[in-house]
């Protein structure tokens, strides 16, 4: 029976050895230290702008391949050094009990270390407001891995007569593991399952993001109690002859090895872990329990996840927590949801299989030894119940699982779907015949998104609507003749809920611009015939009917980017979240917008009350203080051939004030004295099309980490809360929260600021130049006009030869203008770079810096008093 008085002396003898020596506080400072250098030093931490330790995890297990050996190096070759060793040996106890007193001694040490790297936290704490949840996984990943490490490094060093040597041994031993997940990428097939199985790196990415699973606990435990066992067989050889006794202890090696993979490959499948992360991303939301809950044990729903068993690096994440989820709802819904997960690759029977139900492969590209490559994926579901079916032909990497899953067995389950209309309008997202390029335009994603979930209907509006919908979207409503609009109108005005969304230039279609004849730019292509068409219905007067304010020419612009690595974006693309400052941002009071947390807006317009108007106008999304309104004519010019082009000089004047770029419109309005009807509204409107464009699947679907938009739920919320719908609202919205280095972004945004200033003055200056030019070129042309000794034929002559000499005069200036604009703008910019390069730097002197002080001078203190008492004792 193992004593654990005999553990803790042996515990404490050398765990208080270890800091009663100056040189260990030394090798903590320096762990410290280089902890703080992966973590803050890589300029992509200041680029992801994101407060978390993706950098250093990244590194950490090649960090421990020195601080491990370091620690666990004494362990043994110390008592040989001071020839204690076979005194310890031949006193009445057990070598279990050296072995367990000794490791838990380097454990000690270890996790002493650990608090000391607890500043790198309070240093992300300084700059932004990380997860805690999520460090805490960390952390505790940081623990495991280094304690399974640290028996593999003991093992080793048993082997060494001294310490340089069983460090050397150790830091071999412990490379083992922690290179074979990345030796694991250059293999194929069961071979690349193993490598990955047996490496370090799944296991620990498990706790970096928030979650302390069952296998990764049971992985690291189990390294641990292998190599003590090891650690035991190398210290039994002093009294074990009998070859037998060897391998009686091998064949126990073994068994213990097979227990371990066993253990692992269960814990794998039971898929029992816990959710450390502030939103519980990886747990099932109430909303997705309650709506398992309501499955009717009558009409079970079968859900089939045809999913490759090999995926690249970027996918690795989404089929993990697919698998993970469809377990979990797999025991939740018992009898009632039954789970069939498929390994599906390529030409198999089961691919056959998945083709009968839509679901193909997708290539997604795949980096191997510095080659690329496109890989053939599975990550479809298939959804039944009766005779309701539900297709999800592949689980995208920005799609949010938890509730593509649950709104599937919710639609399939369900008794009745709420119908949806969309109107048709010339943003033609049903899709349908471009006669203008005489090609058939698809449907709109976000169309195929909806009829997931509802029953979706084209809706014509050249008529009256004489039914009543649940939800009616309307795209670019200034797009309808005036008849249409009316159609509209009516139906808005009777209090049925509509989602309306205008552009002043939409960027997916920019023939739909307002300003422009219906039909776009037919005048641009001459040669294309052009159906008829009829004049464009009068959408302020539209909008003011409901209590709304939009001008169709004025766009929004904002000086607010919090991605430092799109600093380079124009204005009018507006980036919307509550850090933008002000009062608004997103709404975090409507269930529509609450809890979304990064929009972006293409060439958006505004929005305000009508003046007068008795509606609650309620703003959802607003760009920052530090924005203002362009008007149209001032952001494009007329170009050659009857093209529009953009205006390189634009002047951006702060309004001082935040523009309101999506609103809740409720509420009734009387009769007029006049004559008329009262109205009641029940509306959100959009002033950007482009909010549910293609183009944000796209991103969605293939962004890199950090680059999340909320645009697509944001729509999907507004329909959902329109119709009456919000079973899913809080499901669609759970993703990581976006956490930024706030206090970076405030100490830059002095220097941006002052960058913006510099580019508006350069830009006026530039417009003030141009402008004096032309005054003479026109000053000069007028001049002509008044000499009266010219007859007509020579004045237009001589005017012909000035307005030739001055244009080149003037193009000419028009280039210097713009090559000083364009100089100010680099100085401008090179003196923004220089100063966030400084910020920067000493964020980074100081995160190395400063963390190790607190170790360095408990090691001076130690060091003092042990100078203290060789002097008391000489």
């Amino acid at each position: 029976m193992v004593r654990f008085h005999v553990i803790r002396s042996i515990f404490r003898r050398n765990f208080a050895g270890y800091f009663a020596n100056p040189t260990g506080y030394v090798f903590i400072a320096v762990f410290v230290a280089l902890s703080g250098v992966l973590a803050f030093v890589p300029d992509s931490f200041f680029v992801n702008n994101l407060a978390n330790l993706d950098t250093l995890n990244r590194y950490f297990p090649y960090l421990l391949l020195f601080f491990v050996p370091a620690v666990a190096m004494g362990t043994w070759a110390e008592e040989r050094k001071q020839g204690t060793d076979e005194l310890l040996l031949t006193l009445p106890v057990k070598d279990l009990e050296i072995v367990l007193g000794k490791y838990l001694a380097a454990l000690g040490i270890y996790g002493v270390s650990l608090v000391f790297a607890l500043a790198n936290v309070c240093i992300l704490a300084f700059l932004g407001s990380p997860d805690y949840g999520v460090m805490l996984g960390t952390y505790l990943g940081y623990f495991f891995l280094g304690a399974g490490l640290l028996a593999l490094s003991m093992a080793a060093s048993h082997l060494a007569s001294n310490m340089t040597i069983a460090f050397i041994f150790g830091a071999l031993a412990c490379a083992v593991p922690v290179f074979l997940s990345d030796s694991g990428s250059l293999l194929r097939g069961w071979a690349r399952d193993v490598f990955e199985a047996v490496g370090v790196d799944d296991s620990f990415l498990d706790f970096a993001k928030g979650v302390a699973s069952l296998k990764a606990v049971l992985y690291f435990t189990a390294m641990a109690v292998l190599f003590l066992y090891v650690d035991l067989v190398i210290l039994a050889k002093r009294h074990v002859q009998d070859p037998a006794r060897w391998a009686h202890l091998g064949a126990r090696l073994a068994s213990l090895f097979l227990i371990g993979i066993t253990l692992g490959v269960l814990s794998g499948r039971a898929g029992c872990r816990v959710d450390l992360t502030s939103e519980r991303l990886f747990s099932l939301n109430p909303a997705t329990k309650d709506i398992l809950d309501k499955v009717s044990s009558e009409r079970p729903v079968t859900v089939q996840a045809f999913v490759s068993p090999e995926v690249p690096a970027d996918y690795v994440d989404t089929r993990e927590t697919l698998v993970g989820l469809l377990r979990e709802i797999d025991a939740r819904g018992g009898s009632r949801v039954e789970v069939r997960v498929v390994d599906t690759v390529k030409y198999s029977a089961e691919a056959r299989e998945a083709e009968t139900f839509g679901i193909r492969s997708a290539a997604r590209r795949e980096e191997q030894e510095g080659a690329s490559y496109e890989a053939d994926v599975y990550l479809g579901l298939s959804f039944r119940c009766g005779a309701e079916e539900v297709v999800i032909p592949f689980v995208q990497r920005g799609m949010s699982i938890e509730y593509e899953l649950t709104r599937a067995i919710g639609t399939v389950s369900g008794a009745k779907r709420k119908k949806v209309g969309v109107a048709t309008t010339d943003a033609k997202i049903f899709g349908g015949f471009d006669f203008q390029s005489f090609n058939q335009s698809p449907e709109w994603p976000i169309v195929m998104e909806l009829k997931r979930q509802y029953e979706v209907v084209q809706v014509s509006l050249d008529q009256p609507i004489g039914e009543n919908y649940d939800a009616l979207i309307a795209a670019q409503p200034s797009s309808l003749s005036q008849a249409q609009m009316d159609n509209l109108l009516a139906y808005v005005r009777k209090g049925h809920g509509t989602i309306l969304l205008d552009d002043p230039f939409p960027t997916v279609n920019p023939g739909l611009v307002p300003s422009k004849p219906k039909g776009g730019q037919k005048q641009n292509n001459p040669f294309a015939p052009q159906p008829p068409s009829e004049p464009k219905g009068d959408i302020r007067r539209f909008y003011e009917q409901i209590g709304v304010r939009w001008d169709p020419d004025a766009l929004v612009w904002d000086s607010f980017n919090p991605h430092k690595q799109f600093q380079a974006l124009r204005k009018e693309l507006v980036f919307v979240s509550p850090a933008s400052g002000g009062a608004g941002g997103i709404s975090q009071a409507d269930p529509i917008t609450k809890g979304l947390q990064e929009l972006l807006f293409f060439f958006g317009g505004e929005l305000s009350q009508a003046p007068g108007s008795p509606v609650q106008f309620t703003p959802l999304l607003q760009s920052s203080p530090a924005g203002g309104v362009v008007m149209y004519n001032n952001l494009f010019q007329p170009g050659m051939f009857g093209q529009e082009q953009a205006n390189p000089f634009v002047r951006y004047i702060p309004a001082m004030r935040q523009s309101t770029l999506a609103a809740r419109v409720r509420g009734s309005i009387p009769a007029p004295a006049g004559g008329g009807d009262a109205a009641s509204i029940n509306a959100v409107v959009v002033a950007d099309l482009d909010a549910m464009s293609p183009w944000f699947h796209q991103i969605r679907d293939d962004a890199p980490r950090g680059l999340e938009f909320d645009n697509l739920t944001f729509v999907l919320n507004a329909v959902d809360v329109v119709a009456g719908d919000t079973s899913y609202v809080e499901l669609r919205k759970r993703r990581p929260k976006h956490r930024t280095l706030e206090r970076y972004e405030a100490i830059t945004k002095q220097y941006v600021d002052k960058f913006m200033e510099t580019r508006q003055k350069a830009d006026d200056s530039a417009s003030e130049e141009l402008k004096k030019a032309q005054e003479r070129f026109d000053a000069t042309v007028a001049a002509i006009e008044k000499e009266e000794n010219l007859d007509p034929v020579a004045k237009e002559n001589k005017k012909e030869a000035v307005r030739q000499m001055e244009n080149r005069r003037l193009e000419v200036r028009r280039r210097e203008v713009e090559d000083q604009k364009k100089q100010k703008m680099d100085e401008a910019e090179g003196e923004k770079r220089r100063s966030e390069g400084t910020v920067r730097a000493t964020i980074k002197w100081v995160s190395v810096l400063v963390p190790p002080i607190p170790a360095v001078l408990i090691a001076a203190i130690v060091f003092g008093r042990r100078r203290a008492a060789q002097r008391r004792s000489a």
